[in-house]
């Protein structure tokens, strides 16, 4: 695929972190644009590849990885997209839940967006940017079975955002972090934006 091409549809899927919280609402497309990682992808697409990607921002802050299939449903019967962008499971992870459920809550946004012809970038959670052990004991689970479970489909690759955005510890870098140690700031958007760039939607356009 090269230039030629003149739009490649993408959807970005998830939560508050898709959404571009806090700096950005998508829902009425106020604040600052460079708070959604979506910005940052669509920049670094254009640069080094030439490509104009129409990145759509679906992303609905406070929401659990279970309730989002109805709305990525919706979502996948308005438009097509050649890749979708699913983040999901922090807020899970903050009301108790475990891991195995959540992961497979995950796998049923990965196998409708696969269904319906589109290729899948799965993403892992990111760092929280303070010690609590037993959300970030679930974390790792969940995590780990993220990577495990991408290799089994077709048309799917997994960007570890864990690791893109944590420091020596584990944690939310303190360049990344927002403030609260939940969402990101501008730069930590920015190294979102351009990990899933490189090790998912470059990948699976290729």
């Amino acid at each position: 695929m090269g230039k030629s091409e003149a739009v490649i549809r993408v959807l970005g899927f998830g939560d508050s972190l898709t959404a571009g919280t806090p700096g950005y609402d998508p829902l009425d497309h106020s604040g600052d644009e460079k708070s959604q990682y979506g910005y940052w992808l669509v920049r670094v697409a254009s640069k080094e590849r030439g490509l104009h990607i129409d990145f759509d921002n679906q992303g609905e802050p406070g929401e659990l990885v279970r309730h989002m299939l109805p709305r990525l449903k919706k979502a996948m019967n308005i438009g097509s997209y050649r890749a979708v962008i699913i983040l999901g499971g922090s807020n899970d992870i903050g009301w108790g839940g475990d891991s195995r459920t959540i992961c497979t809550y995950v796998e049923s946004l990965w196998e409708h967006a696969l269904d319906r012809g589109s290729r899948v970038v799965g993403c892992t959670v990111p760092p929280i940017g303070f010690e609590y052990p037993g959300l970030q004991e679930t974390q790792a689970r969940l995590n780990e079975m993220i990577r495990t479970s991408g290799k089994e489909y077709d048309g799917l690759v997994v960007v570890d955002l864990f690791n893109s955005l944590s420091d020596e510890q584990g944690l939310l870098a303190p360049e990344f972090d927002s403030g609260d140690g939940l969402h990101l700031s501008v730069e930590g958007y920015k190294r979102m934006g351009e990990s899933i760039w490189q090790s998912g939607v470059k990948v699976l356009l290729e």
